[in-house]
């Protein structure tokens, strides 16, 4: 008699346990996805690809700068002097590279600009979804 009620016991208490084991999902905190995007500067144009990334995950900005002169080049909401948001701002010299990584989480546009000379042009944006 002691053996099975014993057995009926566990099988009542895995009967009870298995709907909450069941619908336990695995969750983890690993980080999101990498994404590359080259930003090419030169005399006659400059080229983002690709222009878009989703929220979440870490943007590798590869910047090249082969025009004759030297160039700011500005992504989002943050200047030289300090950092007010989103994006960065970074001289780059006459044919020189850089890496900046940005952690993507703001979602919208941000503007990518070029700075030379004292005049800010406008080249494109690069949108967060």
């Amino acid at each position: 008699m002691g053996l099975k009620s014993s057995a009926l016991l566990l099988a009542a208490s895995l009967l009870f346990l298995w709907p909450a084991t069941g619908s336990a999902s695995r969750q983890t905190t690993s980080p999101g996805q990498y994404f590359t995007i080259r930003v090419t500067v030169t005399n006659a144009k400059v080229t983002l690809s690709p222009t878009h990334a989703p929220r979440g995950s870490t943007a590798i900005f590869l910047l090249a700068n082969y025009s004759s002169a030297s160039r700011v080049v500005a992504l989002g909401d943050a200047t030289l002097k300090g950092h007010r948001g989103t994006g960065f701002a970074v001289k780059l010299a006459r044919n020189e590279e850089k890496r900046i990584l940005v952690y993507l989480t703001y979602r919208g546009p941000l503007p990518c600009s070029i700075i030379s000379g004292g005049k800010t042009t406008l080249v494109g944006v690069f949108r967060v979804t």
